[in-house]
């Protein structure tokens, strides 16, 4: 429906509520017509000018028709405004145009002065630049040194300063003048230096009386002088790539020889090319010792020249003994590089370079030579990848081919210095397959001591640990002949087991080593490092497998050089150690199991004596221990005896300790409880165990024997006082079994420690009392 008919409807809702007499719909229209009469007289009423209500709201209507007027303008002025504002925007576009013109023109005149000055500064710095070299060739005409070693100063610093540059060609220029100056240089200080060493008559491969060389150097010592610190002035910028600044080796840490050590050794390295390059004898590949041994012997022979005369002349940062050192072992390794990698499938000739290596190596850090462990040497060719990958190799195959070697031998169980004098006991008794092991092991050690780099390190002491695993492995199995075990009272058992704990002993001395902390440091190091930028896992468990990325083992050799190293107890060790102690154990429990089963078998008559007819000890002439015991005795006393002889000390005695004790459990368990005694047979007991079972034990170790011995007291005590003790021990028990933890063996009153039983309990004293024929119906 329509809103139209919509307000009809509403309209005609209204007039019949105001209206409710209307009775059709003709008087409906009516009063509709009338009502719409009536509002529209009241509309033109209010909107008549001359009606009385209109002319009440003149005012208002007035400030309408202002405001109305007013809006108008405004939107007149509104209109005018932003026909302003385009063209000012029009011209504000037309502004920005010009001025970018003009900033453009402005950027382009500043780039060509930027340019201008540049091109200035450069060819000023070219000028400068051959200033300085015409100054140099004018000063070096007039042999001007001072002056030219000044000017020399200027132009490097110069080329420093140019370096920081993107000049690439004034760059290039800069140093390769600087690099033709230094070279004129240098050509003409060592030639000056080199006349003095020669008059020194330096280089000193000739045997001279030290006074005269004393005196010589003396008179020619300020010349000597001058020229050292003309050759100190001269000096390269760092980032000009030059032999004297750019080292041949490739080591981590190595750096360039100073330009007066190279100075120095002229001479040596002029003997060195001869004697050991071309086609001379003493180039013999299979004989590196004669250059690495006259390297010894010329760092020997300039030592008194290189401390106490050349080092007072220099500062103190820089040694004269290491870096105249440094310069040696730099032609050691340019010689040992050309030749080892074409030796590496010669396993002998390249074992014997190893030797000689590690022998030259060690010569350097003793006292009288004392170059330092930090500084590269040798032994850093041997770490380089592939040659280290070939070492490796070797060792492994070596050691195991010794160690299969070491139980071959007919006498591997045997001892090594049982034919030796001013030896203590237990040193005879060490086999010959321990020694032998150990030495091998000692010498592995040796070798990769003065290994540099930690990932190397760690990998040869995986191989040790490997051998020390497969030492014992061949041990155990040495402890079974074809499918049968071996007499454990065996002299070949036994020195198995002296085997086991001298290696172990060794193990736990290692724990506290310094090289062996040293290494723990770096194993620790090594498997934070492998967590953080390695994807496989490190298997803590197999130490012996370490497998070492190539492109990882440079980088944690870098931080780990670059660390200060600490010491930490070698806990590595705890788990090989564990399997030899564990291994140790199980010997030691067979040798105990086996002798006491034999000594209860041969103990069974003893155990069955009559204990409780025997006669009265005052009725004897003289006691004699029972006869029963006697053959007992005698066969323990032969098993220690052979004991004694087979095993070392320690050992000995715990076997022998562990032995009475059981064998101790046992004639308490089977021969005092398990009889009665009367008079005779306890007196008999005590006697067994005075003038037999406790000498067994020998006179630092009767206690061992304690029930048997604390038993034998009780048995034997006076009548009155076993019984007072009796009911003590009857009153004690009625109190401990009615609280609320019965303990058998519940701390002892005083009445036991009175007749000094210390260690039966309160329970077993009682029973011993018990066994007593005596006290029976008391």
């Amino acid at each position: 429906m329509s809103d139209f008919w919509t307000q009809i409807i509403q309209y005609t809702n209204t007039i019949e509520t105001e209206t409710p007499d209307i009775e059709n719909p003709e008087q409906l229209l009516s009063k509709l017509l009338t009502h719409a009469e009536h509002e529209r007289q009241l509309l033109e009423t209010q909107f008549n000018p001359t009606s009385t209500t209109t002319q009440e709201n003149l005012p208002i209507i007035s400030q309408l028709q202002k405001g109305i007027s007013t809006a108008k303008e405004l939107l007149n002025d509104h209109g005018k405004l932003r026909n302003e504002e385009r063209k000012l925007s029009i011209a504000i576009k037309s502004h920005e145009s010009e001025a970018e013109l003009i900033a453009q023109d402005f950027r382009t005149t500043v780039k060509r002065l930027n340019n201008t000055t540049r091109i200035i500064d450069y060819l000023r710095c070219l000028e400068t630049l051959l200033k300085y070299s015409s100054d140099l060739e004018k000063a070096l005409s007039t042999e001007s040194l001072d002056e030219s070693l000044s000017i020399y100063s200027q132009l490097a610093h110069l080329t420093e300063l140019v370096h920081d540059t993107s000049t690439e060609h004034l760059r290039s220029y800069s140093s390769n003048l600087t690099v033709y100056w230094y070279e004129q240089l240098k050509a003409v200080l060592s030639l000056r230096m080199e006349n003095v060493l020669t008059t020194l008559e330096f280089p000193y491969v000739h045997k001279r009386a030290s006074n005269y060389l004393i005196e010589l150097f003396t008179a020619n010592q300020d010349k000597f002088k001058i020229e050292l610190i003309n050759l100190l002035k001269l000096r390269l910028p760092d980032h000009v790539k030059h032999d004297d600044v750019q080292s041949r080796l490739r080591f981590i840490g190595w750096k360039p020889i100073p330009l007066f050590i190279q100075v120095l050794l002229k001479g040596l390295i002029i003997r060195f090319n001869h004697h050991f390059y071309g086609n001379q004898k003493t180039n013999d590949r299979r004989k590196p010792e004669w250059y690495l041994n006259e390297i010894i012997s010329w760092i020997l022979d300039h030592d008194y020249f290189l401390t106490e005369q050349l080092q007072p002349l220099l500062n103190e940062t820089t040694n004269a003994k290491v870096e105249f050192i440094r310069g040696l072992i730099e032609l050691v390794i340019v010689k040992l590089d050309s030749r080892i990698t074409s030796i590496l499938i010669d396993t002998p000739l390249f074992t014997h370079y190893i030797e000689e290596i590690l022998i030259f190596s060690q010569r350097l850090f003793e006292k009288d030579i004392d170059y330092p462990h930090n500084l590269p040497n040798c032994m850093n060719l041997l770490c380089d990848e592939i040659v280290f990958e070939r070492w490796f190799q070797v060792e492994q195959d070596v050691s195991h081919t010794k160690l299969n070697d070491i139980f071959r031998s007919p006498t591997a169980h045997q001892s090594v210095y049982d034919r030796m004098l001013e030896r203590n006991p237990d040193e005879i008794k060490i086999s010959e397959c321990a020694e032998t092991f150990l030495t091998l092991i000692h010498a592995m050690e040796d070798r990769y001591r003065l290994v540099p780099y930690p990932s190397c390190s760690l990998r040869l002491f995986s191989l040790q640990i490997n051998l020390l695993d497969d030492f014992l492995q061949k041990l155990t199995s040495s402890l079974t002949k074809g499918q049968q075990d071996i007499d454990p009272l065996s002299k070949q058992f036994c020195s198995i087991l002296n085997s086991i704990v001298y290696v172990a002993d060794v193990i736990q001395q290692w724990k506290n080593s310094p090289h062996y902390e040293r290494l723990q440091y770096f194993y620790d190091e090594y498997k934070i490092f492998i967590a953080k930028y390695s994807t496989d896992n490190f298997d803590e468990e197999n130490l012996n497998n370490i497998q070492i990325d190539s492109t990882l083992a440079q980088q944690f050799d870098l931080i780990q050089l670059n660390k200060e190293n600490q010491r930490r107890s070698a806990i590595i060790f705890n788990h090989v150690l564990e399997n030899y102690r564990n291994e140790q154990e199980k010997n030691l429990d067979s040798i105990v199991n086996h002798i006491v089963k034999l000594l209860k078998t041969k103990s069974r008559r003893y155990t069955k004596e009559k204990w409780s007819t025997m006669l009265n000890p005052k009725e004897y002439f003289s006691m004699n221990i029972s006869s029963t015991a006697v053959d007992i005795l005698l066969e323990i006393q032969t098993i220690f005896s052979n004991l004694s002889i087979n095993l070392v000390k320690n050992i000995f005695n715990e076997i022998r300790a562990r032995i009475i004790m059981d064998f101790d459990e046992y004639l308490f368990n089977y021969v005092i409880l398990d009889h009665k005694f009367n008079e005779g047979g306890a007196a008999q007991f005590l006697f067994d165990i005075n003038r037999g079972w406790s000498r067994i034990a020998g006179d630092n170790l009767s206690q061992f024997f304690n029930k048997c011995r604390e038993s034998a007291l009780l048995l034997t005590l006076p009548k009155g006082s076993a019984l007072l003790l009796l009911d003590a021990l009857k009153q004690d028990l009625s109190i401990t079994s009615t609280s609320d933890e019965f303990q058998i063996s519940s701390p002892l009153p005083s009445a036991l420690h009175e007749q000094g039983i210390h260690h039966l309990g309160e329970l077993e004293a009682d029973q011993v009392l018990q066994c007593r024929l005596d006290l029976t119906n008391c």
